[in-house]
């Protein structure tokens, strides 16, 4: 895969009326097409998801067939898959035993939100999920506090295998200075694996990847920004390992 054909955001909060993304249908397909206009031609719809909340997989489900079915009509440039945002919390150890963990597109890989602070023990259960080959990664590690400001912290969760995705706006310095500082180090230091847009609306967090694309580009050269935002994403959508 030479040069940027397309990228895939692996983190978009786009189903309707189900988490603090978009309130209605019209909202998520208007979502849609601002991600084909900006080059996305792949996104993983990935709703917040805790184990005892009313919102049941099913419920989720029901959501991710609306869409997709209106999306192959009105935005046809764009493919949906389904995948989960899940908030750390000791039930997934038994989602993880019990194989009943909502993971994208149906592959071993799972998105997973740290707690602020990281609650003791994480490395444990990612261990864990590790053993019964799942693969977590840790969606925009660059916006806990905890790590932020203990940056050791990071070595113990990557000693895990977990896989770290930053926020696209993290890196052009749209969540503040700081937050942008850390990123950066975590890409110099090669400990990013994707760069998502984490998106909830089109106004305030659209589905925006091409400008820190082309930034990392910039930064690191064209294969660096392919694999973050192309070759690895897509590894995890056919469920192949992590090169």
């Amino acid at each position: 895969m030479q040069g940027r054909q397309f990228m895939i955001d692996l983190h978009c909060h786009v189903l309707p009326a189900i988490d603090d993304g978009p309130q209605d249908i019209e909202t998520s397909l208007a979502m849609l097409e601002l991600a084909v206009s900006d080059g996305i031609t792949h996104v993983v719809a990935t709703p917040h998801y805790i184990f005892d909340a009313k919102i049941s997989r099913e419920h989720i489900d029901q959501k991710f067939s609306l869409l997709k079915d209106t999306a192959i009509v009105r935005v046809p440039g764009i493919q949906l898959f389904s995948g989960a945002d899940i908030r750390m919390q000791y039930e997934l150890i038994e989602a993880i035993d019990s194989h009943h963990i909502p993971t994208i597109n149906g592959s071993r890989y799972f998105l997973i939100e740290l707690p602020d602070p990281v609650p003791p023990n994480t490395d444990r259960l990612f261990y864990k999920a590790g053993m019964m080959k799942y693969v977590p990664i840790i969606t925009h590690p660059e916006r806990n506090y905890s790590l932020l400001s203990a940056p050791g912290k990071v070595d113990c969760l990557r000693n895990t295998g977990a896989l770290f995705q930053l926020t696209a706006m993290s890196l052009t310095g749209e969540f503040g200075g700081a937050i942008q500082k850390f990123s950066h180090m975590l890409l110099k230091n090669e400990m990013v694996e994707f760069i998502a847009s984490d998106a909830h609306n089109i106004e305030s967090r659209p589905p925006r990847l091409s400008t820190a694309y082309r930034m990392i580009s910039g930064l690191s050269g064209s294969r660096t920004a392919d694999r973050l935002f192309l070759v690895n994403p897509a590894a995890v959508l056919e469920n192949r390992q992590i090169l």
